[in-house]
């Protein structure tokens, strides 16, 4: 083939490529359905990097001690009096909640830590029967406590729990976060309790506040990549546990890697873009399109400029779920790079030509 006949054909491909590009553009020119079938596909990939994460942070906690666990009835308890071996008991807390000693009588221990008590049943003996009392509580047997996990994890539901557990290790105990991409774990974790005895009184002093259960919500992020172990708190008996899922957004068009994002936080646009591994040097465009789907499922557009965003010239939109990103490619952009790449001689030309601003 002769000089002037490679020149024809490259102009005739790259014409072709317009019309090519034109109708599979970043606007309107992708149909529905193609959005849906990318969108689809998208939702079938990637795993969750919290999921190992949680495991590994869960095996490697170990409780060494029992000073926040709470005894309550059924538990066995092992009582030592240091120098007064006869004193020495194992005995079971009954139904309710207390325990019976020499010469103390009935004790109310329900509810306190192995600490507690020990403090308590010093002064007790040390008030009226031994002096500098030295006395130990250790709880021999655990009671069967229920614990309900739900939402974002593997296995949802209801699980025994014997002796002291973490809320790490009852969230390994169900399976782990949820590891699918179209539903990702949020940002935050909520272990609903019954209230403690301090909350009660409150209510009971200020009736108008109710006798709702307390809510501690725990951030997962914190927890998991930070490692801040002081949120791991410790898991009571009738705690529900629950991880709530996070929408998704999905980031398509000129971006290194088009996939699915979790909505979890404030995500904003170019957050999301960042998210994709950026734009694609040398398709991209700093115009993006954000398509966000109503109420009625009908399909809104908001205009964004990268450009303008990244220096403060407008603002940096919140992503909310389902939201769909398409990074804008530019037609002649595109069209240089198929002529580039399929017309022998003209990479060099080609490359100037994508490099130009």
């Amino acid at each position: 083939m002769n000089r002037l006949a490679g020149w024809t054909l490259g102009l005739a491909l790259m014409t072709g490529s317009l019309v090519l590009v034109g109708c599979a553009g970043p606007g309107a020119q992708m149909r529905p359905e193609q959005m849906a079938d990318q969108v689809a596909a998208l939702k079938k990939k990637a795993g969750s990097e919290e999921q190992n994460r949680l495991l590994m942070q869960a095996q490697a906690k170990q409780i060494s001690d029992q000073k926040d666990y709470q005894v309550g009835p059924e538990d066995l308890l092992n009582v030592q009096f240091f120098g007064n071996d006869n004193l020495n008991r194992e005995i079971r807390v009954n139904g309710q909640g207390e325990i019976s000693l020499p010469l103390v009588g009935d004790i109310k221990v329900a509810g306190k830590s192995p600490l507690d008590i020990e403090k308590q049943l010093v002064k007790l003996y040390g008030s009226n029967y031994l002096k500098n009392p030295s006395i130990t509580v250790n709880v021999k047997e655990y009671r069967h406590q229920r614990v309900s996990i739900t939402g974002a994890v593997a296995k949802p539901g209801t699980y025994e729990m014997i002796g002291p557990k973490t809320l790490l290790e009852m969230l390994a105990t169900a399976g782990g976060l949820q590891d699918h991409s179209a539903e990702k774990p949020g940002d935050f974790v909520q272990v609903i309790r019954n209230r403690s005895a301090a909350g009660i009184r409150q209510a009971a002093e200020n009736p108008a506040a109710g006798q709702a259960p307390e809510t501690l919500v725990i951030d997962l992020h914190q927890l998991l990549k930070q490692g801040d172990m002081s949120l791991n708190v410790p898991i009571r008996n009738g705690d529900i546990i629950n991880v709530p899922f996070a929408g998704n957004a999905f980031v398509l068009g000129a971006v290194r890697k088009p996939g699915s994002i979790p909505v979890k936080g404030k995500l904003t646009v170019s957050q999301a873009i960042a998210t994709a591994g950026g734009l694609d040097t040398i398709l991209s465009t700093n115009k993006v399109t954000v398509v966000r789907y109503g109420p009625n499922g009908q399909p809104e557009s908001i205009q964004v400029n990268l450009k303008r965003v990244i220096a403060q010239q407008e603002p940096d939109i919140l992503l909310k779920d389902q939201d769909v990103v398409m990074a804008g490619e530019g037609q002649i952009r595109k069209a240089l790079l198929i002529f580039r790449e399929m017309v022998p001689g003209a990479a060099t030309m080609g490359s100037r030509a994508i490099a130009a601003p």
